[in-house]
């Protein structure tokens, strides 16, 4: 049987081939030294790109395999350096097989091999001729035993992937059916290295896209599974799309007839001159099976600059008005009519194009990593300032969670230094700009409708609105930064759990307070429990919130002031505890974490303070929070000191508008205290310099509260009458500075609170932090 060959370029006499250039001479040589490969001749594709034709096979695979490569193929190996990729290798052959992994040619070129998924700029720094003899035989073996396309990978595309680019809505093919829905290409195309990408956007009702002069007319075609198989070559036209399709089992007529007829509304005319050809997308949409099962669904496109009206005609979609440029659609006729004249549809070229749709929320996640945690959660972010915005961008950029913005603020000119707003954006809400961009990050366009909601006003202002607010949440982020909205949700009845994220006045930290699911931690709680940890870690707490020297005045007022703060801390400590709070949202435990960077080199060390059951006391008009652990401190330096009595200052802070009290700290007794087993007296030395350094590493915000002492076994905690008057003398002297003085005894199994002459007793919870349980 003799074989057939393309006639591909132009032979070169035999004194042309000393001027071939360089690299290509380097390939004929290993050519011939290769017991696989006879070199045939040189030959000229174009001006810029020669090549060489070699017979290649070294018989590694069966001869009668089903793809039909044979054990010896006639290859061309092209020389383009003109070109991005400078290689290419053509199969000679006129019935080389339809294979996958080959690259788009034009219509009756020979078949160009796919080697390479890298770019050049990656395969030069390894190319060299004797590798690459080595990937031709490789491709054709791999293809021949059905290797290059894996099990596991993605089903193949029917067609290739050509240059040029349009872009669709997500739903586009979801929302096909729906009355009026329309896309538009009005937008200018971006061009980037000679591609160029078409951009559509959804049409209002009242505008149609056949009364737009020089615009691209969407024709889209949703097709019934068809069976997975190999790739077919582009169609060169509207008869050769309607075969190929016919041939996979997918009947493509009839629907095409109904699109076009769907293009003109019923009652109206198609107006348009016959010598003008219009700008038609034709998008198809191909579910693809294997095993019977749907897959996955492709979407292809072709470019025609053809008459609407007269390939609607041929179609036997539209009938043309006697003497007019006016086509009608064709209701009279059945849906089965086959067309009017077939022939013509040969005449009707199509230009592959590529189609994008817009990825879905899915499909961000997947891209994202994080499609296998918990995505769906809904949710508030209340505070859109610079790391309030950057961890919403980043949640919103990667599909995690339902959010609502809340902020009362605006974005003002000092803002852009570290915001995610821009120049135009000035005077804009906060809330509303993010809502914008979130709903803006994956569309084109943005209707009012499709805009998360954005509330401009203070979170807690209104606790009958907030409550409407947080009816159906799962979560509340608060990236405020400000006391009282943490403080203020504490004491809220709700079911969504509060977050807290703040980066400390230096940048070098950041901080997150999470609730436990149930809601019994709360966020007033976890505040005291931080700044224990502050106070009692000196590799950390010395300096950790420093840095409030930082601010700048922006304006005349008093207020009109912000930090210093570089926005790549914003972003570094935005990204850890967007991240961190995304991947513990789903965990039960409460949640108290610092993060520290290290200014010179970069490292970051993470810090995890295990989060303790809370309790209070309601007594005289206040409520007075504590943890196990100040319960326990206090438990073992009473056990210690027994039989005498001990004690020792409070240390926490006071929030007079939802009156609580919060204690962070119980000290233990100063060297020169007095303790027998009859009372307590408790020294100085060194209680002054430590409520100073509480203050200071604090930001002012602990302080000195009161006091504890401990009563010997077999003693009740109430205050006896030498505690009463020491109480009343202790009230006198905080009600100078209008604060609260408390008192707290601990006995056996209770803790007695005391506020002037109020006390509430409490059992104690018996918590050991060695056995980690109460």
């Amino acid at each position: 049987m003799t074989t057939e060959y393309i006639d591909y370029g132009e032979s070169l006499e035999n004194s042309e081939t000393s001027n071939l250039p360089a690299p290509l001479r380097d390939v004929a040589e290993a050519c011939s030294e290769h017991s696989a490969y006879d070199v045939v001749e040189f030959r000229r594709i174009s001006p810029d790109s020669h090549a060489l034709i070699v017979d290649v096979g070294d018989g590694t695979f069966d001869a009668k395999n089903r793809v039909g490569i044979r054990r010896f193929e006639r290859l061309a190996l092209v020389y383009s350096p003109n070109l991005g990729f400078p290689w290419e290798v053509r199969a000679l052959r006129s019935d080389f097989p339809v294979t996958m992994h080959q690259n788009h040619v034009e219509p009756n070129s020979p078949r160009s091999l796919c080697l390479y998924v890298e770019p050049w700029s990656s395969v030069e720094r390894v190319w060299n001729p004797q590798s690459f003899l080595g990937r031709v035989l490789w491709w054709l073996r791999e293809s021949a035993c059905e290797n290059l396309h894996q099990e596991g990978q993605p089903l193949e595309q029917l067609f290739f992937e050509p240059a040029h680019r349009f872009v669709l809505p997500e739903d586009y093919i979801e929302r096909l059916g729906e009355p009026g829905y329309r896309i538009v290409f009005d937008q200018p195309p971006s061009i980037c290295r000679n591609r160029v990408v078409y951009k559509a956007r959804v049409s209002d009702e009242k505008s149609h896209p056949l009364h737009w002069d020089s615009q691209w007319i969407p024709l889209t075609v949703i097709l019934p599974p068809i069976t997975h198989g190999r790739v077919e070559e582009h169609p060169k036209s509207v008869a050769d799309l309607i075969q190929k399709l016919e041939a996979r089992g997918a009947s493509i007529g009839g629907l095409l007839r109904e699109a076009i007829k769907d293009l003109v509304p019923e009652g109206q005319s198609f107006e348009w001159p016959v010598s003008k050809a219009n700008r038609i997308l034709l998008v198809l949409g191909i579910s693809l099976k294997r095993e019977g099962d749907a897959e996955r669904t492709d979407v292809y496109g072709f470019a025609l600059e053809q008459h609407l009206g007269l390939l609607g005609e041929d179609l036997g979609a539209l009938i043309r008005s006697p003497g007019e440029n006016k086509w009608y659609r064709d209701d009279g006729i059945l849906q089965k009519r086959e067309p009017q004249d077939p022939d013509r549809l040969e005449s009707y070229f199509l230009e592959p194009v590529g189609i994008k749709l817009m990825p879905s929320k899915q499909q961000v996640r997947d891209y994202s990593g994080i499609s296998g945690s918990a995505c769906d959660l809904s949710g508030v972010i209340s505070g859109l300032g610079s790391l309030g915005s950057a961890v919403a961008s980043i949640w919103a950029r990667e599909g995690w969670g339902e959010w609502e913005y809340v902020d009362h603020d605006a974005v003002e000119p000092h803002n852009l230094s570290r915001h995610i707003s821009f120049g135009p954006s000035v005077g804009m809400p906060k809330s509303e700009l993010m809502s914008a961009q979130a709903a803006a990050m994956f569309s084109f366009e943005v209707s009012h409708g499709s805009l998360p909601k954005a509330h401009v006003r203070r979170l807690t202002e209104d606790f009958q609105w907030l409550e409407n607010l947080l009816e159906h949440k799962d979560i509340i982020v608060d990236a405020s930064t400000t006391l009282e909205v943490p403080r203020d949700l504490s004491g809220m009845d709700r079911s969504a759990r509060v977050a807290t994220i703040f980066i400390t006045p230096s940048g070098r930290s950041s901080v997150l307070l999470m609730e436990d699911q149930s809601g019994h931690t709360r966020s007033l709680s976890l505040e005291a429990q931080y700044y224990r940890a502050i106070l009692t870690n000196d590799s950390w707490g010395t300096n950790h919130l420093e840095g409030n020297a930082g601010s700048l005045w922006v304006g005349a007022g008093c207020r009109d002031i912000t930090m210093a703060l570089s926005n790549e801390l914003i972003w570094l400590h935005g990204s850890i505890l967007a991240r961190q709070l995304r991947l513990l949202s789903d965990k039960e435990e409460a949640q108290i974490k610092i993060w520290d960077c290290d200014g010179l080199s970069g490292a970051v060390s993470a810090h995890d303070i295990q989060a303790c059951k809370p309790i209070h006391a309601e007594v005289g008009g206040w409520t007075v929070w504590w943890d196990v652990s100040i319960e326990d401190g206090m438990s073992r330096l009473r056990n210690d000191e027994l039989p005498n009595e001990t004690g020792g200052i409070l240390l926490g802070f006071v929030d007079q508008k939802i009156k609580t009290i919060s204690v962070v700290l119980a000290r233990p007794a100063p060297e020169d205290s007095t303790a027998t087993p009859q009372e307590f007296l408790r020294g100085t030395a060194g209680v002054e310099g430590d409520i100073d350094e509480c203050r200071r590493r604090t930001g002012g915000i602990v302080s000195y509260l009161g006091e504890w002492h401990s009563h010997p076994r077999g003693c009740k905690s109430d205050p006896s009458t030498h505690d009463r008057k020491q109480l009343d003398y202790l009230e006198d002297v905080m009600a100078r500075d209008g604060s609260p003085a408390i008192s707290m005894i601990v006995s056996d199994s209770t803790i007695s609170v005391s506020l002037g002459q109020q006390t509430t007793t409490v059992e104690l919870s018996f918590f050991t932090l060695e056995e980690g349980k109460i």
